[in-house]
């Protein structure tokens, strides 16, 4: 488990299946968080998905999702992603989905900086990358405020709802993060 002062990420269990179903059955959050089209779904095929995935073993390039959740009293948060990890070149992406109630409070930089120890120090990682929406201002602030450098932008890269939007590209190499690594708790 990693943990900050007031966040901590831990695997989800089955038991976590209606977090979850909260967190992603939003149509208009998944136009911004993922680029997939939004399939509905019910509680209990997420609660299926994490009981086969607790049966299976990760390898090396296996996505790695963490419930992020209050070390005071264990709310649940939303989630954050280490995803597209790429062993041969030593990078991946990280991803954050927060639930309203949490956002602007400080919990998305927590979760991000847990990420970021976790891809740098226990994957060994060399280069962590964050894509976001241009206009998402949250997720850019929140990029910069862990050390993210903002690396360009790519043009009508991700669909937003309305048409096709810009992305913006933000990387953090591990010897800048090591430089400026934040208080977090082992």
């Amino acid at each position: 488990m990693f943990a900050t002062e007031r966040v901590r990420l831990r695997p989800p269990t089955p038991d976590d299946a209606l977090n979850l179903f909260r967190l992603h059955s939003d149509p208009e959050l998944h136009l911004i968080t993922d680029d997939e089209p939004f399939l509905p779904h019910h509680v209990g095929q997420v609660r299926a998905r994490l009981e086969k995935r607790a049966g299976e073993q990760p390898d090396a390039r296996s996505s790695v999702s963490l419930l992020a959740e209050t070390v005071a009293d264990g709310t649940f948060l939303g989630a954050g992603t280490l995803w597209g990890i790429n062993v041969f070149n030593g990078l991946a992406h990280l991803g954050i989905t927060l639930l309203p109630e949490a956002r602007g409070q400080g919990h998305g930089t927590d979760v991000i900086r847990l990420l970021c120890r976790y891809g740098f120090r226990n994957r060994n990682l060399r280069r962590l990358e964050i894509e976001t929406l241009a206009g998402n201002t949250a997720m850019r602030r929140t990029a910069e405020r862990c050390g993210f450098v903002h690396e360009g932008t790519l043009r009508e890269r991700g669909y937003d709802g309305d048409g096709f939007a810009d992305m913006a590209l933000y990387g953090l190499l591990r010897r800048d993060w090591t430089r400026s690594a934040s208080s977090v708790s082992p």
